[in-house]
């Protein structure tokens, strides 16, 4: 057995029951992706490409679908364009994360463990829970329509652009890859979630539902809780550099430490 195979054994014995076939499943994956180059560009590139891909694929088979049903059928072109518009930036981003993983570079320090797993699934994928919440339909007005589209376009475009300037350093959970400092990285450390948090408020504008609000604080939450997370897994694996960059950036805005 391996020493780092030891290590995990010994981790996993004083995890709790429900926990266990997680973690041996988890243990088995980093086996094989740490087996050789191989395994690791499989496991650590193009099998989350794939999972990825996916979305990407439904997202553009339901805009072609949806373009098709409502050609002549009446419907507000204006709603149409609208939804058109926040599908081609979702589109766009889901691209994009789909080439990063494909690319990204090797981690430079320890993995995750499965509390900052859980925290960056969750912050990840806490507001798809918006489309399967018990909420009466409401058609919005033309200006509550236009306010949402430009908040999520402008929340979309931003983390595109944070996504572009985090390059081959890119991955979901709280690992190091690299320092970026480049991009929105040159005001605040984590402009990503930034976009991410524009972009669920432009949800909630045209959405104002309890639940949805309460889904969204839940969201932000997730967010912040990983934001430190990635401060001090980026302290531990820069001792000399990340000081610095964290003294002069915000966390989620300039200046907000």
């Amino acid at each position: 057995m391996s020493a780092r195979t030891a290590a995990r054994t010994a981790r996993r014995g004083g995890a709790g029951p429900w926990l266990r076939p997680f973690r041996l499943l988890a243990e088995v994956y980093h086996e094989i992706e740490d087996s050789s180059v191989w395994g690791r560009l499989v496991l650590a590139n193009l099998w989350p490409a794939y999972i990825f891909l996916l979305p990407l694929l439904g997202k553009v088979y339901l805009v072609w679908t949806r373009l098709v049903s409502t050609s002549g059928s009446g419907v507000d072109p204006l709603h149409v364009r609208a939804q058109l518009v926040q599908d081609a930036a979702t589109i766009v981003f889901f691209a994009l994360v789909v080439g990063l993983y494909a690319i990204r570079a090797p981690r430079k320090g320890p993995r995750s463990d499965l509390r900052g797993a859980a925290v960056a699934i969750m912050g990840t994928f806490l507001l798809n829970l918006v489309g399967f919440l018990p909420v009466p339909a409401a058609e919005p007005t033309t200006e509550v329509l236009l306010v949402s589209t430009g908040v999520i376009v402008a929340g979309t475009g931003f983390t595109i652009w944070s996504l572009a300037a985090l390059g081959r350093c890119f991955g979901m959970f709280p690992e190091a890859r690299g320092l970026v400092t480049r991009g929105p990285y040159r005001w605040v450390r984590h402009p990503v979630y930034l976009g991410e948090l524009v972009s669920g408020l432009g949800l909630v504008i045209v959405r104002p539902h309890p639940l949805v609000v309460l889904v969204y604080v839940l969201f932000c939450l997730f967010q912040y809780w990983r934001s430190r997370l990635e401060d001090a897994v980026l302290g531990a694996a820069f001792p000399a550099e990340y000081p610095e960059f964290h003294a002069r950036t915000g966390r989620l805005l300039p200046r907000w430490r």
